[in-house]
């Protein structure tokens, strides 16, 4: 494995920066973000040549810079950083509502994203159910959106296919149900998928200024701004692995009102019961990756579920 490289001064993001905006650039400030998972984010504080003041989020996508919990979570491996370097360029203009991209380095000693740095708070710690369905009515339009717009990036090694998860260790009984999921997923029509849309990954922001972000015209009429972060598993699967993810630690909802929203927002709803058996499927793989994950690894506190219990819940549904 490559050795850490020592982190870039002030001076070599400035230079980066300034390919993209006004030069000269001067970073003024630098400090983590507390949204890192997998890769080192730091936010910045940036004036340009035109006398503008920004404030950026800088994540260091160099695979040598992969943070360790993420690291063994991979099994060693990092990911590939064109993936979501790619992601942002299909993102940009989509008008969803993410992060703006303001400049992006791929070489083959750095891969550098500056993205536009957005308040708000972590979905999962958003207690308005409205909210919560907003953020599912905006699921099922990004994938309406990303699917019309995924030809225009026709290198057939992107994105990743999506694969389904190993057994898990321990949970043999789960046997027939993961090969009841797996078969009916695979059998769903495949999308532009996120491949980790937890709670954890959405931001839920104000938008009194909509406007102003990239987006805004496609959220009149909403007061939040719903702000998917994270796209380095995005990927081609099938879109309810988003929706299973989204609304994990929520599948024994009276009446599934998350998933509900989410068919609703369709161009053309499927039949209900039909709908909740794919998800159960894609529900059942989200819970199988979970108990697949490496010996001596543990996943983060806010994804630290009980998710046997929750794959034997979804079984006990599937009948399986």
């Amino acid at each position: 494995m490559a050795e850490p490289q020592p982190e870039p001064d002030d001076r070599a993001l400035a230079a980066a920066l300034a390919r993209a905006l006004p030069p000269p650039v001067q970073v003024l400030a630098r400090r983590p973000s507390p949204y890192a998972s997998s890769f080192p984010l730091v936010e910045l504080e940036v004036t340009t040549g035109d006398g503008a003041r920004l404030t950026l989020v800088w994540k260091d996508l160099t695979p040598t810079a992969l943070l360790d919990g993420a690291r063994l979570a991979r099994g060693g491996a990092a990911p590939d950083p064109a993936r979501e370097l790619r992601a942002y360029e299909l993102l940009d203009g989509a008008g969803l509502g993410t992060p703006q991209r303001v400049a992006a380095v791929h070489e083959p000693d750095r891969a550098w994203l500056f993205l536009e740095a957005v308040r708000g708070a972590r979905l999962e710690h958003v207690g308005d159910q409205d909210a919560w369905k907003d953020a599912a009515r905006w699921l099922a339009r990004a994938h309406r959106v990303l699917a019309a717009r995924a030809d225009a990036l026709a290198d057939p090694a992107w994105p990743p296919a999506w694969t389904p998860p190993p057994d898990p260790a321990g949970a043999a009984s789960l046997g027939p149900a993961l090969d009841a999921a797996r078969a009916r997923v695979a059998a769903l029509p495949a999308a532009i998928v996120h491949g980790e849309l937890y709670a954890t990954n959405v931001l839920i922001a104000d938008d009194d200024r909509r406007s102003e972000h990239p987006g805004g015209a496609q959220n009149v009429g909403h007061q939040r701004r719903v702000c998917a972060l994270d796209w380095e598993t995005i990927a081609r699967g099938p879109a309810l692995l988003d929706l299973a993810a989204l609304t994990a630690g929520r599948w024994d909802e009276p009446g599934e009102p998350l998933a509900e929203a989410y068919r609703a927002a369709l161009a053309a709803p499927p039949p209900r019961d039909a709908f909740l058996a794919d998800l159960d499927a894609c529900r059942m793989l989200v819970a199988a990756h979970w108990l697949a994950a490496p010996a001596g690894w543990s996943p983060p506190p806010e994804q630290a579920r009980d998710w046997l219990a929750d794959a034997e819940l979804i079984a006990a549904r599937m009948g399986a």
